[in-house]
């Protein structure tokens, strides 16, 4: 039992004794008043510095019995505490009152959230939440055993709002204040190890005022910076009966009590729930501007609560409602005083309360499932480091265990000759300042043992102090891996992470702000360069940091990874130890400052250490009387050995097979090859000399060793030989006995003695070919993975492991499934990932691997992407498809000579196979693209689900597609992929501006009304606007892509873009344009440029000037700039004026300095008429667009320009990496080019629209354009580009061919859809004005129906059941209504009914059961027409706006029902009159309905149920989080006043709809978040959702996804640009 003190130093709460008799605060709904009657309790209550924390049990259940990973915290039963233990609280309940303050009551060492309970008016901390307040059934303590909510801390919140105790002028602000001060001051008390609240999310459960109080705690904290990063972590709120508007019986309370003798005096918090109360409106009208992001959850009461000798609600539900769009509202079946109170688990109203948390942690959980390490930097497990750090980074291998085989290959002695090195000690102890590096770079011949002396060197660093900053790298050309520079960057940064604490934690935050992950496959170099090393590392101030790379000539990118190291500038010292065989050092001036000591490793230093090492060697198999030989030995090696570790290691184990006799020694010394090369090649005789079968297994076994994409494991080694040799006894060491000491078995992984020893393999010999030939050796070991993977029994496999890890709600574990398909099959992971990496370095020249990989594509690759997809890493996926499209388009470009020796040719590049390999590797892209998330939810729908979705002319459509009895998809005309990944808008009357995207975000800028929309990268929807409230002429973000700076007219905002919370303001000084603004420090700097010639740098933190340069006046330059910007190093300003040549500025230097300046070939040159100017991502280069749209490419350092003529851009803008340039032309066009020479890759052309601006993806894989009011986001394959530098071109010097897409966007689109009841035809209106009907089996227009003007949009469509008449609406008002009558040959005759006009757009059409009378209903009228007729036979005009939706009466013929937020009527067809003269009138205000509307209305097919969202005016028509569902029976419309349905799983329900669709038979259809097709039968609880196919990423265009309907017929229709799409059968899955 633990006691632990908590911060709160507060008097417990006072008043009378708890009783079950009435009283007075039961007006109210209210909790009874608990006092200590006890002077001496009174006075131990009150002097208590601090108090247990405390928490419930339930009767029965020991703590042993409760959930591990759950700290639940008991309060023993002693003279300092308050509260008796829970095993006696039935005893003592009523004995000791609840203590006022934050009470931790479920504790959680590593939690994911925080729960806090706030009680109302006369209310206490524990007893508000305790049935019959009975502590026994404090509810609040069940969380910690559910499920959902285990890893919540669980807190309740006591204040004194006793309202019969002695006066107090404390009101609802004072409360607010003080639970802000609790939650800002808990955990002050408990040491480090307690995570402050406010660190992970908050959501609160309220009652009554307890809401109120929340709210303005909310309020309060939002615009204090004491509380606001507290604050910003609250997810959602829970009300519970909370009085919004107020209570009529407040000021009835207040009255009582002041009129009552001896009574107490009226109380200024109950005066605050008075109806009228001017707090209550302040608090409703700040919370309603700054809740936009919340969560919000209204639970209302139901029954009255008992007054004296009446009864009454105390709250009504038009007070207990907020009515704001994000707000699900629900019935509880309780009154005021027990809606706070559950009797048990099985109560209903705690299972809806429960469930909404429980969705709630959920949702959280979805969120953060990428980033579970929020605050695993306080475990005190080294291993749950290293695997939290691995989440992030990507890093598996510990590089600690490398660096210890390393060193156990090292005699003990050797190597400390460096040691003594001066050059190497001063680089070491070096005491200097600089921010630049100090390199000490060891050059050596290969095979000289620098490996080894680098692993030396990390141990001497790590015994001389350095260990928590020593971090290291071995590169390898025999892991692929290894071999890379990204790797290397994330080995550093994840040993750094363990180390380092101060970065550990700033690794963390950057996760948690950012979701962004370091994976092997995800981030290219630089951005883990950009993001973690400058973002992070480089801005800390700690000991000097010490870097050992060894092997760096054999990374992948040496060139770029040295120039980034010499280019450091951090304000911690870096010292870095590289070594490496003679390479070429960059120098130049971006790389001035960085110190580096060339050091050449020569004979003389390690001639030491080889002659103790053959001395050693010598002694151990020699006895010591043979010393005369062993000296002979000694020298002999050593005269040969030219300083070769490696070769001095083979001499040896050649002799150790020969100590014989000293003349066979003689014998072996004297033939000993002198040189590595000679050596190799007597190895390798040795290998032939074995019998053929043995010779071929060795070949096999070098080569595996020699082209592995990493060292196989002795398990995957045996199982890739199987196929030729099989049954081996002792595998590894049969590859030590027949290889010829070429390969070494490490820690079970098998691979080459040295790379030299692979390219000998490899490369052969003047005089002799090699003993492997790489294309051959890759193909074999392509065709040995492909034929593994080819095989039927994967799909059962992979079945049970889908099925057996599934959790009990259906949902896949966020962990790597395909480990355990692996057991068993140690050979699979490799096949899986790594096939094609073989197949791209496979012989051109094969038969074989063609006819495989075809056999594989046709039959097996839907289960090899299943296995992809249970690893959860689908850049497997995208790696394989880049290897694939190197191979095809290497052998479609392959050179043939015919056999008369014509001269070379090229193959059609689109010919056969090979187009058929490069269009299946495209599919691969796409499928990652279209269908990523919901594939690794759940993988084995890559059978039945996704082909259909995928296009005709695709690989796998036309493979896989064609399923009996599979889904169905028509409708779309093209027959390809469609590069268009969405369309959103930031509103009609609005204009987007500027464009930029992070990982998990885009933004887009609204100048006008200075607003910043944020949408959410991966399902394009909005998350939130962030308001500048003045003009913004500018914004940019961070380096981290975590801030985001607004540069408005008269301030700069810098906005935390993860929350949308403001963090800094900063008033313009100036009354000068600002012309470029950017971050410093880490964004702890705003560096601003304006048109006065000046760039000044403000301290965010003290909102003061750090540093400040003007323009120095030279004669030529001088007045208001053209074109200012700023370098991404922040070191340069590049500055253009009009009839000026650009020049280029060092921020940082002098006013004395001369400017770099552009060369001019005459005075009538395009660079003396710049447009616009952009920086490198290096920084050592500008792109110039000139007026003549000539592009210009400025080497500033190299004083080199490359003009590009072929371009010819409007707007451009150049990715994160370097890469590419994105331009858009005055026509629209836009275009992608790969730097350096701007080779045209991918071409979208459009017509005629004027794109403002452009942005890529942080990975450069997608791309955004801004037209007017929307954005279009963009995401073709051709921008997936290969990450292995030697893949693109394999030596051919022919260019790519760009691939050119046409812009399907632009087309007029649909803008209403009807369905016809025969499942043949449907019809669409589209905002060309036209409405045309179409065929439902393919798509193809039949007949134009209806021409609306071609400035308008239709927006509502009616088709008659009998599919006889077609009404439809623009947005001007125009009706118009046809008579269709269907001919033969599916063609349609049509004929006018009516055309006219209206004041307001129609909000609905409805025809009656005859077909004959049409009800046109807008806001404010209701006519009535008859079609026969052709005449409207009535209008009825109501005062204003009304929320109603109308429906026909299932029973009734001639009546038709009226529905709104707030009432249901029916009324007569012909006259829009009352059917019942009884029923009230229809309502005309529409704050009846508190602005809230009837949005969309259904009657299932069944009749039994009308089914109606009801939410705020100006929302989205079907989206569930802004809206309410609601249910009325039929059978209730016989009484004079229905009402809608309660049940206990509706707000479960409500809370898994993203979208509702519509009624199917029985059941609602409805997407949930997942964007999956989900239905569920009304009458039954949530076990019977049913998901049966999700949509494709590319259909989830916001602007038209609520038009999507499934007819009755269950075929489902959804739009797509100008066409739409139709899906068939999908309710059979």
């Amino acid at each position: 039992m633990r006691k632990i003190g908590l911060h709160s130093h507060r008097a417990s709460n006072s008043g009378g004794p708890a009783s079950d008799e009435p009283y007075a605060g039961h007006g109210l709904g209210l909790e009874g008043p608990c006092s200590v009657s006890d002077p001496q309790q009174r006075a131990k209550a009150q002097s208590s510095v601090g108090f247990p924390i405390e928490t419930s049990q339930r009767a029965g259940k020991s703590r042993s019995q409760r959930r591990s990973g759950r700290d639940l915290l008991y309060s023993p039963s002693n003279a300092n505490s308050t509260f008796p233990s829970t095993e006696n609280v039935s005893q003592t309940a009523t004995q000791h009152p609840d203590l006022l303050g934050l009470h931790l009551i479920c504790d959680n060492s590593h939690p994911s959230g925080d729960i806090i309970f706030v009680h109302g008016l006369g209310g206490t901390a524990r007893k508000t939440w305790s049935w019959d307040r009975n502590v026994d059934y404090f509810w609040p303590a069940w969380l910690a055993e559910e499920d959902g909510l285990m890893s919540y801390r669980i807190f309740t919140y006591g204040y004194n709002s006793d309202f019969k105790g002695a006066g107090t002028n404390l009101n609802i602000i004072d409360f607010a204040k003080d639970l802000l001060f609790q939650m800002l001051v808990f955990s002050k008390g408990f040491g480090e190890d307690r995570v402050p609240v406010g660190r992970q999310p908050i959501i609160f459960v309220a009652h009554s005022m307890g809401g109120l109080v929340v709210k303005k705690a909310y309020v309060l904290g939002k615009h204090d910076e004491q509380y606001a990063h507290i604050i910003s972590k609250t997810h959602g709120i829970i009300f519970l009966a909370t009085p919004h508007r107020g209570a009529h019986y407040a000021k009835v309370l207040n009255n009582i009590l002041s009129t009552v003798t001896f009574g107490a005096p009226p109380k200024a918090y109950i005066d605050d729930l008075d109806t009228h109360s001017r707090t209550l409106q302040d608090i409703n009208e700040q919370f309603r501007t700054l809740c936009g992001n919340l969560s919000l959850v209204s639970f209302f009461e139901t029954l009255k609560t008992s007054f004296g000798i009446t009864k009454s609600l105390i709250v009504e539900k038009e007070s207990g409602v907020l009515g704001y769009p994000q707000e699900i509202s629900n019935p509880l079946n309780a009154d005021h005083h027990t809606i706070c109170k559950f009797e048990s688990r099985e109560d209903g109203n705690y299972i809806s309360v429960k469930s909404m948390l429980e969705l709630w942690a959920s949702k959280l959980s979805h969120l953060r499932a990428p980033r579970p390490i929020a605050h695993a930097h306080r475990t005190s497990s080294i291993f749950g480091l290293f695997k939290n750090i691995e989440a992030i980074m990507g890093v598996r291998e510990r590089a600690e265990d490398e660096f210890k085989i390393l060193r156990s290959r090292a005699m003990s002695g050797t190597c400390q000759w460096i040691t003594h090195c001066q050059s190497f000690l001063r680089w070491v102890e070096g005491s200097e300042a600089s921010q630049s590096p100090r390199i000490f770079w060891l050059i050596g011949l290969p095979a000289m043992g620098k490996t080894v002396l680098a692993s030396y060197v990390v141990d001497y660093l790590l015994s001389y102090g350095a260990s928590r900053d020593c971090q290291y790298h071995f590169f390898s050309a025999g892991h692929q891996n290894k071999r890379t520079a990204a790797y290397c960057l994330r080995s550093i940064a994840s040993q750094l992470a363990l180390a380092n604490e101060e970065f550990r934690e700033k690794l963390f935050t950057l996760r948690e702000e950012t979701d962004i992950s370091f994976s092997s496959q995800a981030q290219n170099f630089s951005v883990i360069w950009e993001k973690i090393f400058e973002g992070i590392i480089f801005k800390m101030k700690v000991e000097p940091l010490y870097w050992v790379l060894d092997a760096f000539d054999e990374a992948d990118v040496p060139l770029m990874l040295i120039s980034s190291l010499m280019k450091i500038r951090s304000l911690t010292p870096i010292r870095i130890f590289i070594t490496s065989r003679p390479t070429r050092i960059p120098s130049g001036p971006a790389t001035s400052g960085s110190s580096i000591n060339t050091y050449f490793l020569s004979e003389e230093d390690t001639s030491g250490d080889i002659r103790a090492y053959v001395r050693n060697a010598v002694r151990e198999a020699l006895p010591d009387d043979e010393q005369k030989i062993r000296d002979e030995i000694i020298e002999q090696v050593l005269s040969k050995a030219g300083g070769s570790f490696l070769w001095v290691k083979l001499a040896l184990e050649t002799l150790h097979d020969n100590w014989h006799t000293q003349d066979d020694i003689r014998k072996v010394l004297t033939e000993m090859p002198k040189g590595m090369e000679h050596l190799y090649t007597r190895m390798l005789e040795k290998i032939e000399t074995q019998s053929p079968r043995l010779q071929l297994m060795a070949k096999r076994i070098l080569t595996w060793a020699a082209c592995c994409w990493r060292p196989l494991g002795i398990a995957e080694l045996r199982a890739a030989l199987e196929p030729e040799f099989s049954e081996f006894v002792r595998l590894q060491e049969t590859v030590v006995q027949i290889c010829g000491s070429f390969v070494s078995v490490d820690n079970d992984k098998v691979s080459m003695i040295h790379m030299t020893a692979r390219q000998f393999l490899l490369n052969g010999r003047d005089d002799a070919p090699a003993f492997i030939d790489s294309g051959h050796g890759h193909e074999h070991i392509a065709i040995v993975c492909l034929k593994h993977l080819s095989d039927e029994r994967w799909k059962r496999v992979f079945k049970t492991v889908e099925t057996s890890t599934l959790t009990a709600t259906g949902i896949a574990p966020r962990k790597n499934r395909l480990l355990l398909a692996e057991n068993g099959h140690p050979f699979l992971g490799y096949s899986v990932c790594h096939y094609a990496y073989h197949v791209s370095k496979s012989s051109l020249k094969s038969e074989q691997l063609p006819a495989v990989l075809k056999n594989f594509f046709v039959r097996y690759c839907l289960s090899w992407i299943e296995a992809i997809a249970l690893s959860r890493n689908l850049r497997y996926l995208i790696r394989s498809a880049q290897f694939l499209k190197a191979y095809a388009k290497s052998r479609s470009r392959r050179p043939n000579l015919s056999e008369s020796d014509s001269p070379l040719t090229l193959e059609d590049p689109e010919s056969g196979e090979f187009s058929d390999i490069h269009l299946w590797a495209t599919d691969f892209i796409r499928i990652v693209g279209k269908f990523g998330t919901n594939l690794i939810q759940s993988p084995s729908s890559v059978y039945r689900l996704i082909p259909p979705f995928c296009p005709r002319a695709s690989m796998i459509g036309t493979v896989y597609g064609q399923q009996e009895r599979s889904i169905s998809v028509t409708g779309l005309l093209s027959e390809g992929w469609d590069d268009c990944l969405a369309t959103v808008s930031v509103g009609k009357e609005e204009a987007a501006s500027k464009v930029l995207a992070t990982d998990t975000f885009f933004l887009t800028l609204v100048s006008s009304s200075g607003t910043v929309v944020v949408w959410y990268a991966e399902t394009c929807e909005e998350a939130r606007r962030i308001q500048h409230r003045e003009y913004v002429s500018l914004m940019e973000m961070n380096r981290s892509h975590t801030l985001l700076a607004t540069a408005g007219s008269e301030s700069y905002g810098i906005w935390d873009i993860s929350s949308g919370r403001q963090l800094y303001r900063l008033k313009k000084t100036s009354r000068a344009l600002t012309m470029v603004i950017a971050f410093g420090g880490g964004g702890s700097e705003l560096i601003v440029g304006l048109d006065d010639c000046s760039v000044t740098c403000y301290d965010l933190e003290i909102s003061q000037q750090k540093w400040r340069f003007t323009v120095p006046a030279h004669g030529e330059y001088h007045g208001c700039p053209l074109i200012m910007t700023i370098s991404p190093d922040l070191t340069n300003l590049a500055v253009a004026w009009r009839g000026k040549l650009p020049v280029v500025w060092d921020v940082l230097g002098s006013q004395s300095q001369q400017p770099l300046r552009c060369r001019v070939r005459s005075s009538t040159d395009a660079l003396l008429a710049p447009l616009t100017m952009q920086w490198q991502a290096d920084a050592n280069s500008i792109l110039i667009l000139c007026h003549n749209s000539t592009l210009i490419e400025w080497h500033i350092y190299d004083e080199e320009q490359h003009e590009f003529d072929h371009v010819k851009p409007h707007e451009m803008t150049i990715s994160q990496d370097g890469s590419f340039l994105l331009t858009s032309n005055h026509m629209g066009t836009i275009s992608v080019f790969t730097f350096p020479r701007l080779s045209l890759i991918y071409q979208l052309v459009n017509e005629n629209e004027f794109i403002e601006n452009l942005a890529f993806s942080p990975d450069g894989q997608r791309f955004y354009d801004i037209r007017g009011s929307t954005c279009n986001v963009w995401e073709p394959d051709a921008l997936v580009r290969p990450e292995d530098y030697e893949l693109e071109d394999r030596g051919s010097s022919i260019a790519t061919e760009p691939v050119i897409a046409h812009d399907e966007s632009s087309q007029s689109h649909v803008t209403a859809l009807a369905c016809g009841f025969a499942d043949n035809f449907y019809c669409a209106g589209r905002e060309d004005g036209t409405v045309c009907v179409h065929d439902a089996i393919n798509g193809k227009k039949v007949r134009k129906v209806s021409a609306h003007s071609s400035h308008s949009s239709v927006i509502i469509l009616a088709w008659s059941p009998s599919d006889r008449y077609i009404v439809s609406g623009d947005d001007s008002g125009r009706i118009i209504a046809k008579r269709v009558e269907l001919k033969e040959s599916n063609a349609f005759s049509v004929f006018p009914v009516f055309n006219f006009r209206v004041d307001e757009p129609v909000q609905q059409f409805l025809l009656n059961e005859s077909e004959r009378l049409l009800l046109v209903s807008t806001s404010s009228t209701d006519r009535i027409w008859d079609l026969k007729l052709k005449r409207e036979l009535c209008c009825r005009r109501w005062n204003s706006s009304q929320g109603r939706r109308w429906i026909q009466h299932p029973f009734r013929h001639e009546l038709l029902i009226w529905i709104d937020p707030s009432a249901i009527h029916t009324y007569s067809w012909k006259l829009l009159e009352h059917a019942d003269p009884l029923a009230e009138p229809a309502p005309s205000n529409p704050t009846a309905s508190h602005g809230k509307v009837v949005h969309w209305i259904a009657l299932t097919n069944n009749k039994q149920y009308i089914v109606y969202l009801s939410g705020a005016c100006h929302v989205d028509t079907r989206l569930s989080s802004a809206l309410h569902l609601e249910f009325l029976s039929t059978s209730d419309l016989q009484v004079q006043h229905p009402h809608s349905l309660t049940s206990d799983c509706m707000t479960e329900l409500a809370a898994l709809i993203k979208r509702l669709i519509g009624t199917y038979q029985d059941r609602i259809v409805f997407l949930d978040h997942d964007y999956w097709l989900c239905t569920w039968r009304i009458d039954t609880g949530l076990n019977d959702v049913q998901r049966h196919f999700f949509l494709p990423k590319d259909w989830l265009n916001q602007n038209t996804l609520h038009m999507a309907t499934l007819n009755a017929r269950g075929t489902f229709f959804c739009p797509k640009h100008g066409d739409v799409a139709i899906v068939r059968h999908g309710m059979r899955f």
